[in-house]
């Protein structure tokens, strides 16, 4: 899939977001939680495909909520251009 703009989900309370970077097969995972005054709470360089980077998204939101005792394993439901 060519990716333009990224791709976004929400995940429970929180926005994940993926952005194609210039490597190749690099992208940016965003995971922002609205609820705090700084929303973004993990911005990290992934290398590899966008299946992977949508997996480490979700994983890394579910550490964040497990360390906060929420509830963990949403569905997403991800948008890309």
């Amino acid at each position: 899939m060519e990716l333009e703009h990224g791709c976004r989900s929400e995940y429970g309370p929180l926005k994940l977001r993926i952005q194609s970077s210039a490597r190749l097969n690099g992208f940016v995972v965003f995971i922002e939680d609205p609820r705090r005054e700084h929303a973004a709470v993990y911005e990290h360089p992934e290398q590899s495909t966008l299946a992977s980077a949508k997996e480490q998204a979700v994983l890394r939101a579910d550490e964040y909520l497990n360390v906060r005792n929420e509830e963990c394993s949403h569905t997403t439901k991800w948008r890309c251009s």
